[in-house]
């Protein structure tokens, strides 16, 4: 796993970093709500993989000031399966983040892998049929004093182990945030990744904003040299919630006045290999 992690970051969502200012006092009583989660098979493949490793994190942060009668929480899960024989592979993660009243700051981060190793013969195709579906919300109250955004991508590659090179790709992102204009649903490929259906909702505007896909498709390639390929598939989710101060210093000052509400959480699966 840890071989790839270098093209694995390459095609995950940069986004900007996660808001990290203080939360002040506002006079608002309202709630936030911000919700990224993703799912993805891995169906029909041409041949039985070599190898097979998954790996699943959960990360979560909540930070309550003592002034400002706020309540937070955060939650984050991930899976992840890779069967040999029949071969098939499968993830899903799915992050949240919750607020109400005041002075608050929720996080919530999910990723799942998968990673299979194929040996493909000389003058050989290699095939596989996928699917999967993300989904992105938020929502707000009150735009003078708070905010929430979600964020999420879904990616896979094949590379070639021997020049650790890319062969091909595929790669879908998104954003929502509000208030905010930076929200997008993007989708990126290489020509032997072949969409077969591409479902797509979105709602840029208001206090409540969302955006979903599902799509269906499928790979094939021939290899005309023997070759062992790597199949990485990742999926990220991340939220945010937090109430905005109209002038705020950084986040050591939440601390400072008194953080009544603390959790963080992770979990981590490490490799499995069969």
């Amino acid at each position: 796993m840890k071989q790839y992690q270098g093209l694995i970051k390459h095609f995950l969502l940069l986004t900007a970093p996660f808001f990290t200012s203080c939360i002040l006092a506002t006079p608002s009583q309202a709630a936030t709500f911000a919700l990224s989660q993703g799912n993805f098979n891995f169906t029909d493949f041409s041949q039985e993989p070599s190898n097979v490793s998954t790996e699943a994190i959960a990360n979560t942060e909540v930070f309550v000031a003592k002034k400002g009668n706020g309540t937070a929480q955060a939650e984050a899960n991930a899976v992840a399966s890779f069967v040999i024989s029949p071969p098939a592979a499968s993830n899903s993660s799915l992050s949240t983040a919750m607020g109400e009243n005041r002075n608050y700051l929720a996080l919530a981060d999910s990723q799942a892998t998968v990673v299979g190793n194929f040996d493909v013969n000389a003058n050989t195709p290699f095939s596989f049929n996928f699917t999967g579906d993300f989904k992105l919300q938020a929502s707000i109250e009150n735009t003078r004093s708070e905010s929430a955004k979600a964020g999420g991508d879904i990616s896979f590659l094949l590379v070639d182990t021997a020049s650790n090179s890319v062969l091909d790709f595929f790669s879908l992102k998104g954003d929502v945030v509000t208030p905010g204009d930076e929200d997008f649903v993007a989708i990126e490929k290489s020509d032997n990744v072949v969409l077969g259906t591409l479902a797509k909702d979105f709602s840029f505007s208001g206090n409540q904003e969302f955006a979903q896909a599902s799509f269906q498709g499928s790979f094939n390639r021939f290899f005309t040299d023997a070759k062992t390929i790597s199949l990485i598939e990742v999926k990220q989710n991340r939220v945010e919630v937090k109430a905005v101060p109209e002038s705020s210093t950084n986040l050591t000052a939440l601390v400072g006045v008194g953080v009544v509400g603390v959790a963080l959480g992770r979990r981590k699966v490490q490799p499995q290999y069969s």
